[in-house]
């Protein structure tokens, strides 16, 4: 009897790739009883523990491995901002697209259900949202410096604009061209390490800081200074 039971679930396996038999319980507390139900594969729910009442409650749950937490400086390490998405199916669902798989997005207090193509398009409004944090994060970051900067003599200026006018007489092809601890010292470049990620040129020319990461390899470090010398540059020779 086991052995044709077996060849039974072998062959309802095979033919429903994707999917997998696996027990689950049903039925009112403390009265429970084990069936063979049909199971994503990429469903990560224990339809036992996870028991159900009635057949028509079993939903598929796929691992939570996307989440995003956002903390404050009022709040640092608590959970204010948090999404979660997943892989769901609700099998007994009237609406195909449900009943499908589909991506489930959750914010603790709301749940939306999103088509394959209406998650792509939140994905790249998503990629989209997070160019423009850190181009505001950058802006902040700027602004500090250049608040923190202590006020410069006269002398000290005078300076600066000697230097910040050496960089003008280069043209891209020089920039290019030129060693890097060259390039630094014409524009007035001072190089300083910070816990971040990459590298970041800020200031004007004769009086600039490029923040490089503790961690990034100097081959790096040399190659993004200049992409960004140059950069600027050319953004400022179109202004």
């Amino acid at each position: 009897m086991q052995d044709t039971v077996a060849s039974i679930v072998q062959k309802h396996i095979e033919d429903r790739p994707g999917y997998r038999l696996v027990p689950a319980a049903f039925g009112k507390p403390g009265q429970q009883s084990k069936v063979w139900v049909e199971c994503p594969s990429w469903c990560a729910d224990d339809h036992v523990q996870d028991w159900n009442q009635y057949a028509i409650d079993l939903d598929h749950w796929g691992s939570c491995d996307a989440s995003w937490d956002v903390d404050s400086i009022h709040q640092p390490g608590d959970r204010l901002l948090s999404l979660d998405a997943r892989l769901h199916s609700d099998p007994a669902a009237t609406d195909a697209r449900l009943s499908a798989a589909h991506v489930l997005m959750d914010d603790e207090s709301v749940q939306v259900y999103l088509t394959p193509e209406m998650a792509e398009k939140t994905a790249d409004e998503l990629i989209a949202f997070a160019a423009q944090i850190r181009h505001l994060a950058r802006q902040a970051r700027q602004f500090n410096a250049r608040a923190s900067q202590p006020h410069r003599s006269q002398a000290d200026e005078a300076l600066r604009r000697v230097r910040a006018s050496k960089w003008q007489s280069l043209s891209g092809e020089d920039i290019a061209a030129l060693p890097i601890v060259r390039l630094l010292r014409a524009f007035g470049v001072m190089v300083v390490e910070y816990d971040i990620a990459g590298v970041e040129l800020l200031g004007e020319p004769g009086h600039m800081e490029l923040r490089v990461g503790r961690a990034t390899r100097q081959q790096l470090r040399d190659s993004e200074a200049r992409r960004l010398i140059a950069e600027y540059a050319a953004g400022a020779r179109r202004v």
